[in-house]
């Protein structure tokens, strides 16, 4: 099996970007590195055949290679698999992992038998195209790569945040973790119930055994939470923040504001935006 080195690879640069079409011609073979790499799968079908195992990628499939792993990829039809390819350093993955996720058994520390997959919605695939894209055009040093990886971690954080998930059915879960966004919260309790894939009656008892509240209260409590980030960051006005929570009536978006907070958004704003 052949072994992949970084200083052959890549030389004294902080990372390699790449985006690149595998086809039964041309698969990616079997092989170890002493390098850590993030890709995910833009269009096509494949199978990774990772540390023994054989697992299925499609489009949106996102998986944190660790400097241990061993990997190829066999294609599954004729239609080529195109990928984006994040490769760098064990040395920054050590930076990392001290100074942000000591001792925690996550993303790229994960001490599982296989590297962490995660299936992204097309929203978050374009975004992280972007921020691929934008790394491709900078230079080849340290400051670019860690700004792209922690935009990259912190957004899978928040989509493993929510420890009471922990024991939860997956379709829950990953509800649960797609409603955090605007897209999805700004279209209320109908797009969490698609999002689910259940039927109402269901998910409602479901979410009742998990947070103990109906879908519609989940939905308006993650609605809320971005209103009050809004309120103390944003200079938006309070009638544009409860149109991106999707709400179009003010004195709705009044009552279910002073439900969660105790104070009206105006309130909120004033007492939480104190210049220093």
């Amino acid at each position: 099996m052949e072994r992949l080195h970084w200083d052959k690879v890549a030389g004294k640069a902080a990372f390699h970007a790449a985006r690149d079409t595998k086809t039964r011609a041309k698969p990616l073979r079997y092989h170890g590195h002493d390098f850590a790499e993030i890709f995910w799968v833009d269009a096509g079908r494949g199978i990774h055949r990772i540390n023994g195992d054989s697992l299925p990628l499609q489009v949106g499939s996102l998986i944190l290679m660790r400097p241990s792993d061993c990997h190829g990829i066999d294609l599954i039809s004729h239609e080529g698999l195109k990928l984006t390819n994040i490769a760098f350093a064990q040395k920054t993955l050590d930076f990392l992992g001290h100074r942000y996720f000591s001792r925690q058994d996550w993303a790229f520390w994960h001490q599982g038998k296989n590297p962490v997959m995660q299936q992204m919605e097309p929203s978050q695939l374009r975004r992280f195209n972007r921020w691929a894209d934008e790394l491709s055009q900078m230079p080849r040093e340290r400051l670019h790569l860690e700004r792209f990886l922690l935009n990259v971690l912190s957004e899978l954080r928040l989509d493993q945040s929510d420890a009471q998930l922990d024991d939860a059915p997956d379709w829950l879960v990953q509800a649960c973790r797609a409603i955090q966004r605007p897209e999805h919260f700004s279209r209320g309790v109908t797009q969490f119930l698609k999002l689910c894939g259940r039927s109402r009656e269901h998910v409602a008892r479901t979410t009742r055994r998990w947070f103990g509240m109906a879908p519609t209260d989940y939905v308006n409590k993650i609605r809320m939470s971005y209103a009050q980030r809004q309120l103390e960051m944003g200079d938006q006005s309070i009638l544009e923040i409860a149109l991106d929570c999707g709400i179009e009536n003010l004195s709705h978006f009044y009552s279910l504001f002073r439900s969660q907070t105790g104070t009206t958004p105006r309130s909120y704003r004033l007492s939480h935006r104190k210049p220093l």
